[in-house]
């Protein structure tokens, strides 16, 4: 049996990552949950959630910042909990503790089965100004969800750019969506690459969407990417009704024939506090 691993970023709406828990939990599953270090809720309140998967918490909590290295790192804990384990596994799928899978696990294994060996990404072409992120320091690599810190960055980083600063020179950069479906051989690579993870994006912020595609795109795992009917990541994703670009749409009730009719796996994003109908629906249907 072809077992995969499922990474979760937690931060928020433990009622609904009860519930997403639950429908990962399958044989064929392991589940590890990085909770935020600032969330108010903790392990204990999940037991019960997996009768079938192992569950596993990363420790110790890092306290994540939107955009911030934190991201990458407690990203890189979760690949390094799970590539550890005896034998590992056929596939990492990251997902967000507010992602919901909207297809059942019978479906989802069949389709990792017969594509094989193949890597999963969502790789996106970079706009004018998105090397910032990578070729300048950012003087609050932590501050970027914030308005004042963020505008302190930029104007950190027109300095840098005047003065012809650049960090980063020697390297091509791959730009991609966070989440991703990995195999075992790509997982241990990027786990391996933790020193220069940390050396390449420490002092940069918004990165999180640029070091496993620059990792893959610059060694042989960018030969078996997947190409075919299916967004690149297999994760259905509304950039188009969000409320701003940096937040996706969060999907409710009336977009349920929406969700229906997607050929991904998952979608995100949900909140249990803009509506909870739609997310207790999507459990029941998955529940059979």
């Amino acid at each position: 049996m072809k077992k995969h691993a499922y990474l979760i970023l937690a931060h928020a709406c433990p009622g609904q990552l009860g519930k997403l828990l639950e429908l990962l939990d399958d044989p064929r599953n392991d589940l590890y949950v990085h909770i935020d270090g600032k969330a108010d809720f903790g392990p204990e309140d999940f037991t019960g959630c997996c009768r079938h998967s192992r569950l596993h918490f990363i420790e110790p909590r890092i306290s994540v910042h939107w955009a911030g290295f934190s991201q990458i790192q407690a990203i890189v804990a979760l690949l390094e909990a799970a590539v550890q384990q005896e034998g590992g596994y056929a596939y990492y799928h990251l997902i967000s503790g507010q992602d919901m899978p909207i297809k059942n696990q019978d479906t989802i294994h069949a389709f990792f089965d017969e594509h094989a060996g193949k890597e999963f990404l969502d790789l996106w072409k970079e706009s004018p100004h998105t090397h910032n992120r990578y070729h300048y320091r950012a003087l609050f690599p932590e501050g970027a969800h914030l308005p004042a810190t963020n505008l302190l960055n930029h104007i950190y980083k027109g300095l840098q750019k005047m003065l012809g600063l650049k960090i980063n020179r020697d390297y091509k950069f791959y730009f991609a969506s966070t989440w991703f479906s990995i195999t075992h051989p790509c997982a241990q690579y990027i786990v391996s690459q933790k020193d220069w993870i940390r050396d390449t994006f420490r002092q940069t912020c918004g990165t999180d969407e640029f070091f496993v595609p620059t990792l893959v795109m610059n060694a042989d795992f960018r030969d078996h990417l997947y190409e075919g009917p299916i967004i690149g990541n297999l994760r259905f994703i509304d950039w188009t009704r969000g409320e701003s670009s940096r937040h996706p749409w969060v999907f409710r009730s009336a977009d349920w024939e929406l969700l229906a009719a997607s050929p991904c796996f998952w979608a995100r994003k949900f909140d249990e506090r803009v509506d909870a109908e739609i997310i207790l629906r999507l459990y029941r249907e998955l529940k059979g």
